[in-house]
């Protein structure tokens, strides 16, 4: 299945963005390295997952899109810039998205192009103006 769960929720919308937005950077080279899954855990989850999501809605969702993004990288990118589109006039889960995207793009420490058209990508998702992700 190349479709994860529609969000029944505002705070699952949030989540399913959030770890939407991460997984799309990191998964843009075609590579998922541990430092990525620890980065994601320690860098957001633990440290600061947005106001009004807890810990386990991110951990619900992050297994269903990380499978959807498995099955079909394209339909399920596609998928998370609706999800931004839909939260981006929400500016905390806007901010908690664009933070999930940049320490994507850091987590492993090398930015490649791939990474880069995924961070353009969702920068116009959010209504940002190009490079300002």
């Amino acid at each position: 299945m190349s479709k994860f769960k529609k969000p029944d929720t505002e705070a699952e919308a949030i989540a399913a963005t959030v770890c939407g937005a991460y997984l799309m950077v990191v998964l843009s080279d075609g590579r998922f390295e541990q430092i990525e899954r620890v980065g994601f855990r320690v860098g957001l989850v633990e440290k600061s997952p947005p106001p009004g999501v807890s810990t386990s809605d991110l951990d619900s969702v992050f297994d269903d899109v990380e499978t959807a993004f498995a099955a079909d990288y394209d339909k399920a990118a596609e998928q998370v810039l609706v999800l931004a589109e839909r939260v981006r006039t929400n500016g905390i889960a806007k901010r908690a998205v664009i933070t999930a995207a940049r320490s994507a793009l850091m987590a492993d420490g090398a930015v490649t192009g791939q990474e880069e058209l995924a961070m353009s990508r969702l920068g116009a998702a959010l209504g940002l103006k190009k490079g300002e992700l």
